[in-house]
This record gives structure tokens, sequence and C-alpha cells, in this order.
């Protein structure tokens, strides 16, 4: 039996080589890992393994394996995709798409160096959750039912945006759906983060999913004024205010946000689930219409060029941190694991792979330090240039033999010195006439030549 506190990098799971942690929650611990093919591809992945308290709990077990049953059918740009799930000596693991970013949580804090996040980002960040939501709620099976799919634990650390700017929905660990394994509540534990429950939640009542829209109104709240509409000094006194108190109108906390948006905001946190928006299709609308009219279109470079301003540093950290990762791991890959992963140096593949971390990186296949390439040998055909000059490339043909152009030259000149002495252009020797063959030689006269002598008279 494998236990989650024996993992550390440089363990395999399956096919995925684990290069260092990334993140730790209150069930599971996320990782970075690798995906070794030939020729040195390599993709980069997210590893999520349960907690070692939690392993040898079969409804927590029973959570995980619903997670990647359910999450796996959601095919959308705005949901981190499920890639595989695997059982390494009895311990289950999930992994998932990369996604080289940050979450709400993280924007948002260090957003507030700078007052708040701009209003066009969070409204296309927002609307693109929104999206994402939308697309597990409409989940089917296959015959093409509702399986009646919510998240359940919508919050800032559960939505994340890529440094080339797109939201991504993750954890999909304690969503509630139609034929799920477990039961709404695992040993008393209540799902989902406590600040960002829904009424209904903690009422025990129906759950669907416009409990996703008021957790997501909690985070646009948040977002826009840098508090948290029900928070209380403790879990109890948070649970009271979701369940029982109004939150303070937004527009007194932030005056300046257009009051259709703020309007918006207050439908999605009404405690009533009727009162709310009744999808996240709607709410998307809302905003986007909304949006056209603070400013230009944002998109998802405009998101990304944010993301960077806002947290290069922590962007620069995160891919040194995986570079040694990689680095590390490379130097402990052995020629004989070299051979047993299918690796092979790219003797004929040209350049090395361009570095990545959204997917593809280079692998350095020796054991040893790294030796620098030898220069390549130019061919024939191409022409040496001054350094920083654009090279010239001449185009070599196939080489012909010059046999058949001389054969029929000779065989032209013969046959026009032939057509020559046939009309009579060209002298004929009469000592080479005999040698002649008689089709070539000129035609004879038949008249006899003139006596010698005198001319006869007349």
């Amino acid at each position: 039996m494998l236990f989650p506190s024996e993992l550390k990098p440089g363990y395999t799971l399956g096919r995925y080589e684990i290069l260092m942690p990334v993140a730790k929650g209150g069930m599971a611990a996320v990782w970075a890992a690798r995906l070794v093919g030939t020729r040195g591809f390599q993709k980069i992945v997210a590893i999520k393994t349960m907690l070692a308290d939690l392993s040898d709990n079969a409804d927590f077990e029973a959570m995980f394996l619903d997670e990647a049953r359910l999450a796996s059918r959601i095919r959308h740009p705005h949901v981190v995709e499920i890639v595989d799930l695997g059982d390494e000596d009895g311990l289950l693991y999930l992994v998932m798409e990369w996604v080289d970013g940050e979450t709400i949580f993280t924007l948002n804090k260090s957003a507030k160096t700078q007052g708040r996040m701009p209003l066009p980002i969070l409204l296309r960040i927002v609307s693109d959750a929104c999206a994402g939501l939308h697309a597990a709620h409409e989940l089917r099976d296959d015959k093409g039912q509702l399986l009646n799919l919510v998240h359940r634990d919508v919050s800032p650390q559960n939505v994340m945006v890529s440094f080339n700017g797109i939201v991504k929905i993750v954890d999909f660990g304690v969503a509630k759906a139609a034929g799920r394994l477990h039961e709404t509540r695992v040993g008393g534990a209540m799902k989902g983060k406590v600040p960002y429950l829904s009424p209904e939640q903690l009422t025990s009542g129906k759950v669907d999913r416009r409990a996703d829209i008021f957790a997501l109104g909690i985070l646009t709240y948040a977002s826009l004024t840098g508090k948290h509409p029900f928070r209380g000094e403790s879990d109890a006194k948070t649970m009271e205010n979701i369940a029982r108190r109004d939150h303070v109108p937004l527009r007194q906390l932030a005056p300046d946000v257009p009051p259709e948006l703020a309007a918006a905001v207050d439908r999605a946190l009404a405690k009533d689930p009727a009162e709310r928006w009744p999808d996240c299709a709607a709410m998307q609308r809302v905003l986007q219409e909304i949006a056209s009219t603070v400013g230009p279109p944002v998109t998802d470079g405009d998101v990304a060029r944010y993301m960077r301003a806002t947290l290069g540093d922590l962007v620069e950290e995160r891919r040194k941190s995986l570079a040694m990762a990689i680095q590390l791991a490379d130097a402990r890959m052995s020629p004989e694991r070299q051979r047993s992963s299918g690796v092979r140096p790219a003797a004929r593949g040209g350049a090395p792979l361009p570095a990545t971390y959204s997917g593809i990186l280079p692998v350095r296949l020796d054991d040893g330090p790294e030796a620098p390439a030898p220069e390549p040998e130019a061919p024939e055909s191409v022409t040496a240039v001054p350094t920083g000059a654009a090279p010239i490339v001449a185009a070599s043909r196939p080489t012909r033999s010059a046999l058949p152009y001389v054969l029929l030259g000779v065989l032209g000149v013969i046959a026009g010195a032939a057509m020559a002495v046939r009309a009579g252009v060209l002298p004929l020797p009469d000592a080479v006439r005999p040698f002649v063959p008689r089709f070539l030689a000129p035609p004879q006269s038949d008249a006899l030549p003139p006596a010698a002598g005198p001319a006869s008279p007349l």
C-alpha cells in the first residue's frame, strides 16, 4: 500500500513522474508531474492525490472517484480537463491539465495594492467563469438526461486564470449530481468552504445550480469591494449571516460600480433561490451587456497582460522552480530508465524542443553534465555568409550526365551535313563519294560532258 505521505519529487505514479508540490487543501494535495515520451517529448500535468489521513476513508475515496467520473465528462475551455485516473499500489490519483496561472484569491490579494481589479477585466473573468459553470450544470448522461451537476465549492481558490488569460473552473471534488456514489455529507462534515456556502446548503435544503450562482455572487462582491458580504468573526457567525442577514449594499462600499452591476450581484445573492438568476447563462448575458457599457471589449490577451503585470514576479518564480525540478528529474534519469521509458536521443530530430510551461518542454537525456551541441556541418549547397547576415541557400540540382546532350549534338551536325551534301550545297569530293551511301550522295546529271576541241559551227 502506497501512502500519500511517501510521495516526493522523483516518485513515479504510473506513467507520470512527480516533479514538485504545488498546493495542499483540506482533502487533497496537487503536484506538478510530467509524462515523458520518445525523442525528448514531455508533457507537464497536475496530479491530485488525497491527503494521508483520508486515503483509507471509503467515503472520501468515493468522492474522489466521483470527481474523476463526472468532471472528465465536461468538455469546455473554461473547465479544467481531467485526462487520467490511476491507482498506484492502492493510492488513487487524478491527472489534470496543467494550468500555468493563479487563482482569483491570489489575484485579488495582489490587486489590493493597486486598489482593486479593473472593472472590465473582472467582468470578463466572472463572465468566463459563468460559461464554465453553465457547461458543468448542463452536463448530460449517455441518454441525454441532465445529471443536475452542482459544483458546490465555487470560491476564489477554485477559479483559476492562466497567464494566457484563460479562466478555468477547478476542483469538482464535492460536486453533487444524480447517481453520485457518496452521500451529501461525508462523516458529518459540511461540504464546501463555509464563507461561500448558499443558505440552502446550510439548512440541508434542496441544492441545485443556483447554489453556485450564490457563491459566484459572493466572489464578485468581494472582488469589487474588497470585503466579504457575510464574513463574521467565526465560521458559526458567517453561517448565521449567510442564512439570515442581508449584506451591505454593494454601492455603499464601492460607489463607482455601475448600478446595473450592483443589481446583478444583489440578485445573485438573494436568499431565496427562486429570486436569483435562473442559470449562469442568464447571469453571463447580463454581465456581458454591462461590460459593453464600461469600455471596449476585453480579450484573453488583455487579461493575460494584466495577469503578467500584477503577478509577474510570481510567474517568474514558479517557472524557475519548475525548470529546476525538471533539471533534477533529468539528472535522476538513468540510461536504463531511458530505455524502459522509450526515450531516445533525437539524433535526427534537429534543434531541441522549445521550453514552455503549458505542456511540452525539452528533456536532457544524459546523466552527466550537459555537453555543448556540436556545430552542424553545412551542406555544400549552403553558401557561407557573414555573421548577422541572412543566410543565402543555393538550391542544388540533381547531377546529370552530359553524354546524351553531346551525342545529340553530334547527330545534329551529321544530319545537317548530310542534308547539305544531298542538296548540293556542300561539295562532295570524288575520293569520298564511293564511301558515302547512295541515298546521301547528290544526284548525277544524265548529260554527257562536252567533247574537247573547238566548238562546232552552227
